[in-house]
């Protein structure tokens, strides 16, 4: 696993070997980062199921201003913590079960222009949730984007104050850009 593009492009990161992490793959993550394009530049970023932490570490390498990364498990907290040490990066990193750990990043009153959220696969249900909760924050920007990567099967409903922007598939990956009213 390696930063595809910014200041720190071709940097390896460790990668993890549990059933429990999936790294967005490389051809995902160019696609992702090819449409954002300047869109990430002086953005704060969170990225929510954070996992290995790559989409947010590839948000700071291609300038991003700031990182908040958020995920249950204590190896992927372990594996992102070492790879921000890796390019010297540095980032909030919390531990907690999503929706509930939300509430410490809101009362931070901090808003983000850019959200990611890779839940475990088959998690529609857990997708809509996450959407209603941070659709009731107020940690969006009038231009705030979400980009959920997510199973071709699941579906999942759209709160009234978002608005589906785009979906790009990828063999069984969808990504869905979903924009703040």
């Amino acid at each position: 696993m390696y930063i595809l593009g910014g200041k720190l492009k071709g940097r390896r990161l460790t990668n993890c070997k549990t059933k429990n992490i999936r790294p967005a793959m490389a051809l995902v993550r160019k696609s992702i980062f090819d449409t954002l394009q300047d869109f990430v530049i002086d953005a704060n970023v969170l990225d929510l199921c954070a996992g290995t932490g790559i989409l947010g570490i590839e948000a700071l390498s291609r300038g991003a201003k700031k990182l908040t990364v958020i995920d249950s498990d204590k190896t992927a907290i372990n594996l992102i913590t070492k790879n921000l040490m890796i390019c010297k990066l540095n980032a909030d990193v919390i531990m907690g079960s999503l929706p509930k750990i939300l509430n410490k990043v809101i009362s931070k009153n901090e808003t983000y222009e850019l959200i990611f959220l890779d839940p475990p696969y088959g998690q529609g249900g857990f997708i809509e949730n996450m959407l209603d909760v941070i659709s009731q924050s107020n940690i969006l920007d009038k231009n705030s984007l979400i980009l959920i990567e997510h199973e071709a099967k699941c579906e999942f409903l759209i709160p009234v104050n978002f608005k589906l922007h785009k979906q790009k598939k990828y063999g069984n990956t969808i990504i869905s850009y979903i924009k703040y009213k």
